[in-house]
């Protein structure tokens, strides 16, 4: 398969019908909930036509970009990574991961798929802003943030459920000229072929 943005030790590239099957890592790490202890993605059970109605969404609107992360050594599909609610007028986008492969976790993974995924977004698809939010119990995912350049911006109270209890989610985000600034080489220096540049 042709590999879309393709790193040293990842590759970023679109889903396969396949990919989707009940056989599929990505449809049991939607089955499991110890990987859902911080989002709101598992409330309800999965299921085929649940995550073809996501994939086709994925290919027909132009609001939301899902690659999967693949491993280079294996080729093996040990995650995701998406642009979700694209504002094109605002250049805009909200982006949001999972890690579905225990066996790759503490191993950096996600950073470099993040710095990668923001160097698309802002160089090849000439955003302005990329923005996220995380709970703040998520220690891992507020490291991650960190160490990719999406700093703190906000806070909204009381707006996340679970066991219970409410806590605080956090609104990062980074603008491009900022972010290239401090970040662009060290994520240009991930890609084998780094996306062109396509500023207007």
């Amino acid at each position: 398969m042709k590999q879309f943005l393709v790193g040293n030790r990842i590759s970023l590239h679109g889903l396969r019908p396949e990919d989707l099957t009940v056989n599929s890592p990505y449809y049991s790490w939607l089955e499991d909930l110890s990987l859902d202890q911080y989002t709101e993605r598992s409330y309800f059970p999965n299921s085929e036509s649940r995550m073809r109605a996501y994939y086709d969404a994925s290919t027909k609107n132009q609001s939301l970009i899902l690659l999967g992360i693949f491993d280079n050594d294996s080729g093996k599909h040990i995650g995701n990574i998406t642009f979700q609610d694209i504002n094109w007028l605002n250049r805009r986008a909200f982006i949001a991961y999972l890690l579905g492969d225990d066996s790759f976790s503490g191993k950096g993974i996600v950073t470099e798929a993040v710095l990668m995924m923001m160097y698309y977004g802002f160089n090849r698809l000439n955003f302005n802003r990329i923005y996220g939010g995380v709970t703040a119990l998520h220690a891992a995912s507020m490291k991650v943030c960190e160490k990719v350049g999406l700093k703190e911006e906000g806070r909204m109270r009381q707006h996340f459920f679970r066991n219970g209890e409410f806590s605080d989610s956090l609104v990062v985000g980074a603008v491009r000229d900022e972010w290239m600034s401090e970040f662009g080489n060290k994520a240009k220096d991930l890609f084998q072929i780094p996306p062109t540049y396509q500023r207007l």
